[in-house]
């Protein structure tokens, strides 16, 4: 099983103890306006669009636990000095 499978399964099993804690699948779908279907693939580790995943990581209150970390990976990376290196810019010719 790959990583990312793996990772999705994990997360999956989260969303589902979480949400189990306080309603069914039916009642997370009503209120996050998704499908029993997407719920069900995202608690599986399925595959389902990020919008689907973030609403229902929202909704159970998870989503910082993928915001925190991306944020602070962020936050190292602007902090690095990175330099581009700049291309000369071409001279246009005047031959119209």
């Amino acid at each position: 099983m790959s990583v990312h499978a793996q990772f999705a399964k994990t997360l999956g099993k989260l969303v589902k103890h979480q949400r189990a804690q306080s309603m069914a699948q039916d009642e997370l779908a009503m209120r996050t306006g998704l499908s029993r279907n997407t719920i069900s693939a995202i608690e599986n580790g399925k595959s389902v669009s990020t919008e689907a995943l973030f609403t229902v990581l929202a909704h159970l209150n998870l989503l910082h636990l993928l915001a925190e970390p991306v944020s602070t990976e962020l936050a190292l990376l602007d902090n690095q000095q990175q330099r581009k290196v700049r291309k000369p810019k071409a001279e246009l010719s005047n031959d119209f």
